[in-house]
């Protein structure tokens, strides 16, 4: 009988390195280059919530769903988030933040992985630490197909969740020694420093600004929650690699002053929307999705994919400025690194397991 492995983030974090999450992507991206792998763009439903989230502020329940299959390695996947999200206005800026609203304070996010050979479902897994790891080696291998080889110094904006494994992922491809770190919150950027400094072996400081963590280094990244365009175009200096963990950060004209601009994916999510929470977005005057609509057209830029395979070219000298953007995640990415956390956990006895006869039925749907 099939058993079904559950694995929770603890169980994760025992079997991923950075080094092999780098790895398995890059041949994922080479598939979906190939056209041999295959996912949709993401679904978001947004309707309103009844959760306390503080102060009067837009608040949504966003149920959102990725979903991709590989055939070489026979699995396939949906990761399913159940946010409670809000969208406070932090120093001037409008922000998205996740509420912990479930039991206990918590989160919900979950992957189911299924076998392509019987279609069973073999694992169930937390999401959180597999997202921890896939955006930071996402932009890793960006970095490592556009920024100069000879890249060392790095501009961090951001000292949140996302930007230590920006910095881990990065270190898996390019000799990175010093990093200038800016967070509005001196103290955060001061103990990211410190902490991320002695993990990796890095001489980190703190900046005073976004614009002085940038300037003369040879990587820019930002690892923000920001929803409005901060990054302007004439940051950007020859020779500088500009990576960002999503598209709310650069402004349009650094799209304009990149000579190589690479997106993750040119798929776009699919948002479908309540009546009641289209009221409530007039009440608010904001357009409490993910990620806003702009004006910038996402067919005209290459993806990854096709950078790895080939079919479109990177940098093409030193003075090259090149641009990533992690425009929005993959399912297929989540296929991957579940189906990598699955063969670990297999391999060393970890997670619970459950009949999987629970999942399977005798009638025929």
């Amino acid at each position: 009988m099939l058993m079904t492995l559950v694995l929770s983030n603890d169980d994760a974090a025992k079997v991923l390195t950075m080094g092999g999450v780098v790895e398995r992507l890059e041949s994922l991206y080479g598939d979906l280059g190939a056209g041999s792998a295959v996912y949709r763009g993401r679904t978001d439903l947004f309707v309103p919530t009844s959760a306390h989230v503080g102060e009067p502020v837009p608040a949504a329940h966003q149920f959102k769903t990725l979903d991709g299959a590989i055939p070489r390695l026979e699995v396939a996947s949906i990761r399913v988030t159940s946010d409670i999200v809000a969208f406070p206005m932090v120093n001037g800026a409008r922000r998205r933040i996740k509420i912990p609203a479930a039991t206990n304070k918590t989160y919900v996010g979950l992957v189911f992985l299924f076998s392509s050979a019987t279609g069973e479902l073999i694992s169930v897994l937390q999401d959180g630490m597999l997202q921890k790891f896939a955006v930071g080696a996402i932009n890793a291998i960006g970095a490592k197909h556009l920024a100069r080889a000879d890249a060392r110094t790095v501009g961090l904006i951001g000292a949140g969740n996302q930007a230590g494994p920006q910095l881990a992922a990065l270190k898996e491809v390019r000799a990175i020694e010093s990093v200038r770190v800016y967070s509005p919150d001196a103290a955060q950027a001061d103990a990211f420093c410190a902490d991320m400094g002695a993990t990796l072996g890095l001489a980190m400081t703190r900046a005073e600004s976004a614009e002085q963590a940038v300037r003369g280094v040879d990587i820019a990244i930002t690892a923000t929650n920001s929803r409005e365009p901060f990054f302007p175009a004439d940051w950007l200096e020859p020779g500088m690699h500009l990576s960002c963990m999503q598209r709310d950060e650069p402004k349009d004209s650094c799209f304009e002053r990149a000579d190589v601009v690479v997106f993750h994916t040119k798929m776009k999510e699919h948002e479908y929307v309540s009546t009641d929470f289209e009221a409530m977005e007039r009440k608010y005057n904001f357009v409490m999705r993910d990620h806003p609509p702009g004006a910038l057209d996402w067919n005209v830029f290459p993806d990854l994919g096709e950078l790895l395979t080939g079919r479109t070219r990177g940098r093409m000298s030193d003075s090259d400025i090149t641009l990533f953007l992690n425009s929005t995640g993959v399912g297929a990415q989540f296929t991957a690194i579940a189906h990598l956390i699955y063969e670990g956990a297999r391999a060393t006895g970890l997670g619970t397991e459950i009949p999987g006869g629970l999942f399977t039925e005798t009638m025929q749907p």
